[in-house]
């Protein structure tokens, strides 16, 4: 059977509002990274699946877990990938169309990098959008492009990630793009704004991330 969306909790900060955001429910697919199981059960949902050395989670919910029927994939420590990249490799293998990532950001800053680099750079089977405190992003390639209904005035970026992102076309907005190369690094999508009731993003090579932000008290 399908799973329409698995809900992925990554052990960084999540609070409600990301929570708000992602508009969790009992249908979801609920996945933990590690010490992704707090955010998980503070949600209020048990984990179907939860993956990594186990080396973040505290003795009160690996009790709760033990007496579940929360499945276990579990690595050693000393691997040659993060738990995130594990667990999406893993997700790549089941019958799903999109992924929600929650928790990705917070905690060293390279943990944090590596983990937008991971879910941005590589070409997942499934529609991939990660929510944090000030952007919810989606991921855009030639086969998945973008068309989201808004308000008017949303400020958002989009960024090549990977490689560069070539043919980008941005409509809905300020400062439209037609056919344009986004390369990594280039600051030219940075802090555009929706003007319309339908943003729109498509690339034809590489992959984009759209950042739409959802707290507008950051420096720009």
């Amino acid at each position: 059977m399908t799973i329409k969306r698995a809900i992925v909790f990554v052990n960084g900060s999540c609070t409600a509002v990301e929570i708000g955001l992602a508009d969790l429910n009992n249908n979801d697919y609920f996945v933990c990274v590690d010490g992704g199981v707090r955010h998980c059960v503070a949600a209020g949902f048990q984990p179907k699946l939860v993956v990594g050395d186990m080396d973040s989670i505290n003795d009160a919910h690996t009790t709760k877990l033990k007496d579940s029927n929360t499945e276990h994939l579990t690595f050693r420590s000393d691997k040659d990938a993060s738990d995130l990249e594990l667990t999406l490799h893993h997700l790549s293998t089941l019958p799903i169309e999109s992924v929600v990532v929650l928790g990705a950001s917070g905690g060293r800053t390279d943990h944090a990098f590596y983990n937008w680099l991971l879910i941005g750079s590589h070409y997942w089977p499934f529609a991939m959008r990660v929510i944090d405190s000030t952007v919810d992003a989606y991921c855009v390639n030639q086969s998945r492009p973008l068309n989201l209904f808004v308000t008017s005035n949303i400020v958002f970026s989009v960024a090549a990630v990977g490689s560069a992102a070539t043919g980008v076309c941005v409509h809905g907005a300020l400062y439209p793009l037609d056919n344009a190369v986004l390369a990594v690094g280039s600051t030219l999508g940075l802090s555009n704004e929706t003007n319309a009731d339908k943003l729109h993003v498509s690339v034809e090579d590489g992959t984009a991330m759209v950042m739409l932000v959802h707290n507008a008290d950051v420096p720009s």
